[in-house]
């Protein structure tokens, strides 16, 4: 998390949700669960199950440790990726990584 930025699993989630342009209703269908609940999650009101928490890291492209507040990364998939073009891949991020600094 950001310095000095309070988690807030509502927050983060709401934020997910609208980044992939999903109603309440629509992430609820796509993890199982009503719109109340979605609705419930982004107010603190009620916490998820992990099964349910997992289901929306899933549809919302993230992790579990990124919902729960553990990570601030961004999370990238690439499936398919040769085991060459990951090591070119990791490198890739290595150096620029070290030129940033």
């Amino acid at each position: 998390m950001g310095s000095g930025q309070v988690f807030d699993f509502g927050l983060r989630l709401r934020k997910l949700r609208e980044n992939k342009h999903l109603s309440q209703e629509e992430l609820g269908k796509r993890v199982g669960v009503t719109k109340g609940s979605i609705y419930r999650y982004e107010n603190n009101v009620q916490s998820p199950s992990l099964e349910t928490a997992r289901k929306l890291a899933v549809v919302l492209g993230t992790t579990l440790d990124n919902l729960a507040g553990l990570e601030d990364g961004v999370v990238i998939r690439l499936p398919n990726l040769s085991e060459a073009e990951e090591a070119a891949l990791r490198e890739f991020i290595r150096r620029s990584h070290f030129l940033r600094r």
